[in-house]
């Protein structure tokens, strides 16, 4: 798969997922996925069960991307309901502490709450797979702290980004001061 075809096929199968690029007040619509392929699947898995989840309770769907980032290495997932705008997403800090915020669950009756809560099971599920999935080809991953960059990568990946990491090293200290200066 191209490198963004992945992005066009979630769109093309889930209408709710849709990007409009036009949108000032949601990050997703205006900017879409700002995560890599390799979560393909998983997201693809998400938005069918949040799908078939609809579609069992008989209810439209109202889910309403926020935003769809890869952040400190995992998956962040924000969203809304049409009757219930998501103010603030999350405060994250570096490491494994997050607090999380889910839409407003104000539903006038005890089946919608319910149907709700499910949805949002559905989203931190697949947000828990990220941790174990390689952001770059979707193998088993692992949570890697020690690239400057907190990165989900199965060793493969992991193995060739080190090698990025020492060749750009290699090349600043080959460089002269002169080759700096105009």
């Amino acid at each position: 798969m191209k490198k963004n075809e992945w992005k066009e096929k979630i769109q093309r199968e889930f209408p709710f997922m849709k990007q409009t690029g036009n949108s000032n007040d949601n990050t997703y619509r205006r900017w879409g996925f700002e995560c890599s392929g390799g979560w393909y699947e998983l997201l693809r898995d998400c938005c069918q069960q949040i799908t078939d989840r609809y579609k069992k309770a008989g209810i439209e769907i109202d889910f309403v991307p926020v935003q769809v980032k890869e952040k400190f290495g995992t998956l962040r997932f924000y969203y809304e309901f049409e009757d219930a705008p998501l103010k603030i997403a999350a405060f994250d800090f570096i490491g494994s502490c997050s607090v999380r915020f889910e839409p407003e669950n104000k539903a006038d009756d005890e089946i919608k709450k319910n149907f709700r809560h499910d949805i949002a099971t559905i989203v931190r599920v697949a947000e828990e797979r990220s941790k174990h999935t390689c952001e770059n080809c979707g193998k088993e991953g692992v949570l890697r702290k020690d690239l400057g960059w907190i990165r989900t990568l199965c060793d493969e990946c992991y193995d060739e980004r080190i090698k990025v990491i020492e060749n750009s090293k290699k090349k600043r200290t080959e460089n002269k001061p002169e080759d700096y200066m105009g």
